[in-house]
């Protein structure tokens, strides 16, 4: 069974009087342990896509099992826990909490979870072990360099143990040796078993990737 499974998903946003259909008939499937990198460009459908496979938006019509649940009819409450308990999400900007320590950022995902963990706060200092920033881990974000709240969001979005991460143009702010320590982490989190999806419209970035897929005008090509 693969983790993903989208089946003809397309998507209606209404402007005005006019309806824009921004994905035309997606079907892809997702398999455990991928890394799969999504490409294209500004206003291809790439991010809508995203969305879509992170539960943050549910298509207009079509089907989407993600881990063989069909998540497309669910309601807020309903993908707000499923993508509490099956995806993390890493962003081009950080969106890390500026009054809160480096380590209570990490904590974040879990204050969400209806069963609560014992060993929470050992699980996020050994992902900022993992991410070179456990001497870090009373700092604010604005102690930090961008690669370093970067590192900081991957812990973030690792501490739930997903099985799905995304990324959002995740190297996006970052210089190219900083991009480069990021995706060998993300690289290495895949080699663990997490599924990665990366949405991008960097082919150096995409190149990391062992799959990479293109979408155009809504479509995959």
């Amino acid at each position: 069974m693969s983790l993903c499974e989208l089946k003809e998903i397309r998507k209606t946003y209404r402007i005005g009087d006019e309806d824009i259909e921004v994905l035309k008939g997606i079907t892809l499937n997702i398999e455990k342990g991928e890394f799969l990198a999504i490409m294209g460009t500004s206003g291809s459908g790439k991010t809508t896509l995203m969305n879509m496979i992170g539960c943050l938006d549910v298509p207009t019509s079509g089907s989407y099992k993600l881990t063989g649940q069909e998540v497309s009819s669910l309601d807020d409450d309903e993908l707000s826990t499923i993508r509490n308990e099956h995806i993390g999400f890493i962003f081009q900007s950080f969106h890390l909490l500026p009054y809160a320590t480096v380590l209570e950022n990490v904590l974040l995902p879990t204050l969400y979870l209806d069963k609560r963990r014992h060993n929470e706060k050992e699980l996020a200092m050994n992902l900022l072990k993992l991410v070179g920033l456990q001497d870090r881990a009373k700092f604010r974000p604005n102690q930090l360099s961008g690669g370093q709240q970067q590192r900081v969001a991957i812990a973030r979005a690792l501490v739930n143990e997903p099985e799905l991460l995304l990324a959002d143009e995740p190297t996006g702010q970052l210089d190219s040796s900083t991009a480069a320590e990021i995706m060998k982490i993300l690289t290495e989190m895949n080699n663990k078993g997490t599924t990665v999806v990366l949405i991008t419209h960097d082919e150096k970035t995409a190149s990391h990737a062992k799959r990479i897929l293109k979408i155009s005008d809504g479509m995959l090509v």
